[in-house]
Formats: structure tokens, C-alpha cells, sequence
């Protein structure tokens, strides 16, 4: 099915771009997830582009504010930005936070601007670095603390005390289609949009590197432009189609060449928009700068971890019959089975006979261990006790143990 999108998109020089596409829109596949967000943030952003999320606040770069809002954790609909920075910003498109807790923010000026932890409104950052001629489309901090900004076609990287206009580069790997992304996994590995695919980079790669891999043809459902990417504890890669389908695509960890995608995010349901760049929790959840809604879109992860499968217990252990064979009480006392069948046990079940025919029979909650059973209640010769431990599933085996009994 064909359907006509009117779009709005960021080139490479930061100009806005008004047009109108004709898009093919994904094949329904049981791979697709068309589920609204848990979680909606309108409040001070109308132009979200640049996104990193950091210690449970979210950080917004607004392209058209000139300016970097952060939410406190758990922040939903029109909610008021705990901070604000906004001095000496030139239509940022990247965002992300150090270790030390300070903002560095790619400007469309081609600037890095680096704001102390605690800035906000009318503060100036602390220091500014250049990148050389364009615009510095993405930000990224490696997990060693170096600073990958994304050029057009390079990514610079820098050390934390980068300065200067331009600023010395410890490397640079070179030779990249136009695109706006970059990411550091915790591997080290960096990942980068290039055109309508994504490529993968050695944690040491410099100048004209050969990839790693490359994830690139029409199964793979990404088209340019590019702009979020990200990646998960499992090594899944995630990336956002700005124009177009405005669909998120999570990858495997080992996803190369002309591959289907895991999971494709989009359709009415999420209000995806143009997503701009994106923040991949270790579970996989999302939250995406939506720059067409203009909104950040927060989602469940992709992958959710399959319901545990719940058997019946095991046996209760350790059942034992103390006291004489004349005794006037005898104490049965037992443990709780060594595998509970993925579920809490939620009570037990003790059975009394003297050969077929039954003697006693009681039900216990979750907590007892024994009981004592009065001699009246049994039966001369030979009786045996069965317990069996109980949980959602139902009753596991019985536990048997015969005792003799003398009158």
C-alpha cells in the first residue's frame, strides 16, 4: 500500500526541509508492535531533536528552542522542566551527560556546549569546543568518557578536555555517507547511520575503517534519514526513521547485511512523528525525542521477558514421624520442597491411611511445618503419612513416610 506523507526534515546543514513523499508502509508481520506509549512529556518541549536519558531524568535538546530541557524521573504530560539551559545554544541536535553529571550539547553551529551539573536558564556553559565547518548533527559519551560528535560524513571523536575552535580530534573515522547519529555501545563498539542503513565500527576504529558489519538492504525497513540509535544489554541496535514511516527498528546483536528487523515500533498507536533521537534502557525500553509530535514518547520494552512457565512443586522434604509407637501424640514435621515449580507455595495437604483407608486429611497454609496427630486418630499396626505442597499450579507428588502405632 502506497500512501502520500507530507514531511518535515533536518538536512545536514540544519535547513529545514518541507516536501512530500510517497512511502510504502510496513508489512504487518507479527513482528510488529503498534502499542501506545506509557508515557507522553508535552510540557516545555514543541521541537524535541537531541535525547539522552541519565539517571532516570530525561534530557530534550529543542532544535527550534535553542535550548536543553530535563525532566525530573517519572515525568508525564504537561510537566514543567526541572531545569532549563539555554545560553549560547544554536539549534542543538545532540545531548548527553558524563559521569560528572555535565551537559554536553551538539549545536547546528558546529559547537559543543558544555554545562555544569546544576545549570540552568541564563547560565553560560563552562566551556564551548568546535568541531570544524558544519553542523555537529549527534552526540554520544563513550563508556571511557570520550566524546563522539557526529559530522556529516565523520565522527569526531575528542577527549574530555577538548577545547579550542576547532578543537584537537584523538581520532576520526572517516568516509561515512551523510547521516546524523552516533552511538557507543558498552562494548565500545560505535554504531552510525549511514544514508538508509547503519554501520558498525571497531572501538579503535580510525580514518577510512573498514565496518565491522553493515545493516543495509530492503528487509531492514530503515530509511533515510536516520536518526537515533541505541542499543540494549543484549547487544539488540535500535534506530529511529526520521521522515517517512516514523518507525523505530530493533535489530539482533549480530544483525548484518540485508536482514529483517527483530521488532518495528509504529503505527496510530504510538504517536511516533518523525522521531528524532532515541534512549535504549538495558530492558530495551525506549523513550524517543518525537519531533513531529512535538512530544518524548516513552515505551515498555520491546522484548519483554516471556511469563515464567509453572510447574507443580516438587516433594516437601525432610518428613519425619517422632514419638513412640505408644505415644498418645505423634509429631509429623517436614520441610518445603527443594523446587517450588516457579511459583510461591501457597499451602500444604497432609493425608493420614492405614492401608487404602483414610485416616486424616488436612489442609495448611504456606507457613506450616508440622502438626501432631492424636493416637485416637490412628489406627494399631502399620499407617503411613503423604504430604504434598500446593502452588498456582496445583498439588506437586506426595512425600511418604509409614510409622507403626501400637494400642
Amino acid at each position: 500500500m502506497n500512501r502520500t506523507i507530507r514531511v518535515v526534515g533536518l538536512g545536514a546543514a540544519g535547513a529545514l526541509i518541507g516536501g512530500t513523499l510517497v512511502a510504502t508502509a510496513p508489512t504487518a508481520s507479527a513482528d510488529d508492535v503498534n502499542t501506545a506509549p506509557v508515557r507522553k512529556i508535552t510540557g516545555a518541549t514543541t521541537s524535541p531533536f537531541g535525547l539522552a536519558k541519565v539517571g532516570g531524568r530525561t534530557y530534550v535538546a529543542n532544535f527550534g528552542q535553542n535550548n536543553v530541557v530535563v525532566y525530573a524521573t517519572g515525568a508525564n504530560g504537561a510537566a514543567m522542566p526541572i531545569r532549563t539551559m539555554n545560553s549560547g545554544l544554536n539549534s542543538p541536535r545532540g545531548v548527553d551527560v558524563d559521569t560528572n553529571g555535565f551537559t554536553y550539547v551538539a549545536n547546528n553551529n558546529g559547537l559543543v556546549s558544555v554545562f555544569a551539573p546544576d545549570a540552568d536558564t541564563g547560565d553560560a556553559p563552562v566551556k564551548t569546543f568546535g568541531t570544524g565547518a558544519g553542523a555537529a548533527l549527534g552526540l554520544d559519551i563513550g563508556p571511557t568518557g570520550s566524546i563522539f560528535v557526529r559530522k556529516a560524513t565523520t565522527i569526531n571523536v575528542y577527549s574530555p578536555a577538548a577545547a579550542g575552535n576547532p578543537a584537537s580530534t584523538t581520532r576520526q573515522i572517516t568516509g561515512l555517507p551523510a547521516g546524523n547519529g552516533v552511538h557507543v555501545a558498552a562494548s565500545g563498539t560505535t554504531w552510525a547511520d549511514a544514508g538508509a542503513a547503519l554501520r558498525a565500527y571497531a572501538s579503535n576504529a580510525n580514518g577510512g575503517a573498514t565496518p565491522l558489519r553493515t545493516i543495509s538492504g530492503a528487509k531492514t525497513e530503515l530509511a533515510a534519514p536516520i536518526v537515533g540509535i541505541g542499543t540494549d544489554s543484549k547487544g539488540r541496535v535500535y534506530a529511529s526513521n526520521f521522515n517517512a514511516v516514523s518507525t523505530v527498528v530493533a535489530f539482533s546483536a549480530s544483525a548484518e547485511n540485508n536482514v529483517a528487523p527483530l521488532k518495528v515500533l509504529g503505527g496510530p498507536a504510538t504517536q511516533l512523528s518523525s522521531p528524532g533521537h532515541l534512549s535504549v534502557a538495558g530492558d530495551g525500553g525506549l523513550t524517543v525525542a518525537n519531533f513531529g509530535g512535538p512530544s518524548v514518547l516513552e515505551f515498555r520494552t520491546l522484548f519483554p521477558k516471556p511469563a515464567p512457565v509453572v510447574k507443580v512443586p516438587g516433594k516437601p522434604r525432610a518428613l519425619k514421624v517422632a514419638g513412640k509407637q505408644r505415644a498418645k501424640t505423634r509429631k509429623v514435621s517436614w520441610k518445603a520442597p527443594a523446587n517450588n515449580g516457579g511459583a510461591r507455595i501457597t499451602g500444604y495437604r497432609l493425608v493420614v491411611k492405614k492401608g487404602n483407608r483414610v485416616l486424616l486429611r488436612k489442609n495448611f497454609g504456606a507457613s506450616k511445618r508440622s502438626y501432631k496427630i492424636k493416637r485416637s486418630k490412628l489406627r494399631n499396626g502399620k499407617n503411613v503419612v503423604l504430604i504434598k505442597a500446593k502452588n498456582t499450579k496445583g498439588f506437586g507428588k506426595n512425600a511418604r513416610k509409614s510409622f507403626r502405632v501400637r494400642k
